[in-house]
């Protein structure tokens, strides 16, 4: 997956023929992508961009596209770019986002038709919401990245 400042973000898969190849991803972001990542199964994407929102999506077999929602539509999750996203290990329930406005915010994405059929681990494997924000370290400076330890 490559996300960049012109704001497109492509998912690229391995064709049977062993080439790469791109897949379309829908995300309504007007400034920079900064960071994405996958979840550990691979099935779900975080994007961070510099508008301060904070996305979260799939892939949409109807459409043959990812769609990435924005995780609160009213305004930005942060005030300030988003500088680091990352899924928890264990269950991919929650996404953690940096920003360069001080704040680290943990977030929900649970997906009842991905989430649910797994088995995960970790301390949030009960989460079983989406956009709630039970988390929130407020720091006074600039905060470049987020990472969860291994065992979530």
């Amino acid at each position: 997956m490559t996300c960049s400042t012109d704001r497109g973000i492509i998912v690229w898969h391995e064709a049977a023929d062993g080439d790469l190849h791109p897949q379309l991803v829908n995300i309504k972001e007007l400034k920079a992508n900064l960071d994405a990542q996958w979840n550990a199964r691979g099935d779900k994407i975080c994007v961070g961009s510099s508008s301060g929102h904070v996305y979260v999506g799939k892939f949409n077999a109807d459409v043959n596209f990812w769609v990435l929602p924005a995780q609160t539509s009213d305004k930005p999750l942060h005030r300030a770019s988003v500088t680091s996203v990352r899924f928890d290990p264990g269950s991919g329930h929650v996404c953690a986002s940096a920003s360069a406005d001080g704040k680290v915010t943990i977030s929900t994405c649970y997906d009842k038709d991905l989430d649910a059929a797994g088995k995960p681990t970790g301390p949030f494997a009960a989460v079983n919401t989406d956009d709630e924000f039970p988390f929130e370290f407020k720091n006074e400076a600039w905060v470049n990245t987020v990472q969860f330890s291994p065992s979530g």
